[in-house]
This record gives structure tokens, sequence and C-alpha cells, in this order.
């Protein structure tokens, strides 16, 4: 039996690499036998991104930069070679709801700006990658292109503040050029307005009611018809709250994440070389298929005829669109109601259980394949 784990981080609570082990660790247990495990680390543009190249022996470089509410935190980056890798997760992460200081429209996306500064200043890079996933602003990128060098200017020419209240003033935007190739892996390939955009799809994971998403669109349509045309409209655009259209607005170009990490780990012929695929994420929900690391690894196994699993720590009640992508089933952790904070605590035993389970499973099916 062959086997290979290509999950993605469970967000706040454990590394791909705690994943894949503690689900390695249950596997074992409940198959009893000898098992064939292949890792694959994935990630998709959001937090751990910069772990799976660290993991392959990048360098960490720490900074102090601003968070998504402006207050002073400890950060960095990862060198691999002459590439410099920041993630939107370092630089302005999302905030739980108990420790957010102030309204999500108070926002800024400049630390992530001031990560890529520091990368374009360092002499032996040549190219940054921004991982655009896991922030906790929806500022259509403004702080971004303020720590870069960007000007915001109003009707009158007056110099205007990067906040999201300004979006509807801006008649002018002054851009700095690249000073090296950016390339931007999106968590999600989703457009910078509309339902499935930065603000009607993620603002209320990051504390904006609906009724305030849609009345804030004109403005931030406003605001992405003074980056440029078409920016609105692209994919990837509405990656951590608008951050994509600010950097495609710079010329930097713009990927999936999932994909672009799935090529650099050889996920497909790993797959190609499986019996079973076994990916997982926090929390399976619609956006999972937009672009994130459990719609990717689905669609390889799916087109490599291999049987593919998901372990979340929840799952939605109608899993139809999972199975059309090619879903076999999905656990999900936990068999006691439970306190949040418990049950992330004990996220890893919990991945462990849930690897049990699926191999205490294979041993059904492989008996169950031999009395046929």
């Amino acid at each position: 039996m062959r086997i290979v784990l290509a999950p993605d981080s469970f967000k706040g609570t454990a590394t791909q690499q705690q994943v894949a082990a503690a689900l390695e660790r249950g596997l074992r247990r409940g198959w009893g036998r000898s098992l064939d495990v292949e890792t694959r680390l994935m990630a998709d543009g959001g937090e751990g991104t910069a772990d799976i190249f660290v993991n392959a022996g990048a360098l960490w470089v720490p900074e102090v930069v601003h968070d998504a509410y402006g207050r002073p935190r400890q950060a960095g980056w990862a060198r691999h070679g002459a590439i410099g890798i920041v993630e939107a997760a370092q630089g302005s992460p999302y905030v739980p709801p108990a420790d957010r200081p102030a309204s999500v429209l108070e926002t800024t996306s400049r630390g992530t700006g001031e990560l890529v500064q520091a990368a374009w200043n360092h002499p032996q890079v040549t190219e940054v990658w921004v991982a655009l996933g896991g922030s906790g602003c929806v500022d259509g990128g403004m702080g971004l292109l303020d720590a870069l060098g960007a000007k915001f200017y109003d009707r009158e020419g007056r110099s205007l503040q990067p906040r999201v209240p300004n979006w509807p003033r801006v008649a002018r935007i002054d851009l700095p050029a690249l000073k090296k190739p950016v390339r931007v892996l999106a968590d999600v390939w989703v457009p910078l307005l509309g339902p499935d955009g930065a603000l009607q799809m993620f603002g209320p994971q990051k504390g904006l009611d609906q009724e305030k998403a849609r009345e804030l669109e004109p403005d931030l349509e406003h605001f992405a018809a003074c980056l440029g045309p078409g920016l609105a409209s692209s994919p990837g655009a509405g990656a951590a709250g608008g951050m994509g259209a600010a950097l495609a607005a710079l010329g930097a170009h713009l990927t999936r994440g999932a994909e672009w990490i799935a090529e650099r780990t050889e996920l497909a012929a790993a797959v190609s070389r499986a019996d079973l695929v076994v990916t997982g994420e926090g929390r399976m929900e619609r956006q999972s298929l937009v672009g994130k690391v459990v719609g990717v690894v689905l669609d390889h196994a799916r087109k490599a005829h291999v049987p593919a699993v998901v372990v979340a720590g929840s799952i939605p009640d109608d899993l139809g669109p999972f199975y059309q992508r090619g879903l076999s089933f999905a656990l999900a952790l936990g068999r006691e109601p439970r306190e949040s904070l418990k049950a992330l605590a004990d996220t890893e035993r919990d991945l462990e259980a849930a690897g049990e389970t699926l191999g205490r499973m294979l041993c059904v099916a492989s008996a169950m394949r031999k009395g046929d």
C-alpha cells in the first residue's frame, strides 16, 4: 500500500509537517502492516508557504514590521537561493476577533509591503515571490503600495493616507517601479469584486459584515480603476484583501499558489505512483475549491484515477462539489463536543486518531477485496 500525504497546514494549530507526521503515525498504527508513505507538503500562498522552502534549506530572515492593525510585530521572509519568499500571513496576518483592537476598516497591508521591500533590498535576491493568503486586512493593497513608495492623491492634488475610507477620494496614484521581478502566489483564484471577491467572500472572516461589504464595493471598484484598467476582474486580484490587484498594478505576475507549489514538490508524479492520496486543511468549505490545497490535490488525484481522502477540522454538510472534484470521502477531527480552545490544542492528537481510523478502514477494504 502506497499512500501520498499532501496536507496544508491547519491554520494556527499545526504546520504541514505536524499534520503529515500525525497522520502517518495514526495510519501506521491502524494499518498494522508495512506501509509506503510519501509526503509532499503543500501550501497555497497562505500560512506555511515559506516553511516548505525553509524545510528544503531556505534561510529565514527576521524582520520587524507592522501587523494588520499597524502594531509592530516580529516577522520574517525566506531566502531560497536568489528567491525571496514573502508571506502576507507574516506581514499582515489574520487577527482573531478577540484580539482586534479596531474596526477591520482600519486594517493595513503595510507589513507585507515592508517584507517585500526588505526582500527587494537584499543584494543576493533577484526575484521575489509574494504568497497571498492568511491576511487580516481588506485595504485593497493600499498599505502594501505605500510601503513600496506609492503616493495617493485626491482631485485637488492633495496627498491621501492609505486607508479604506479614502478609496473613493483617490483620483491619481503614483506607482513605484518594480525593483526586481515579483511573482504572486494567490491562495484563491478570485476577482477583486463581486460575491467571490475580497470584500463579500473574505471580508466577513476579518470582521466586515455582509451589508457593509456590499456598501463598500463601489469604493473599491473606484480605487481599482485608479490602479489600472481590468485589474478588478483579474483572477487572483481578490487574494489577501485585494493585495493581488495592487501587486498586479505594479506588473507582478499572478499565479495559482497551490498549483505553483504542487509543481515544485512534484505532486503529480507522486500521486501517479500512489494507491491513495490524503490531504487536509483546517476547514473544508466553498473556498477550498477555488485554488486552495484541497481542491488542487483532488484535481491531481482525479486525473490519476487515484482515490482521495480529506481530513479536516470541520467538513460541510454538502460534500457534493467535492465528490465531483474527485473526493472519495472526508474525515472530520474530534469525536465529542469540546470548547474551541481545547479542540485547537488537541489538533495533533485528533489528526493521529483520524489517521488510525483511516488505516483501520483500509484494513477492512483490503479484507473485503480478498473475500471477493
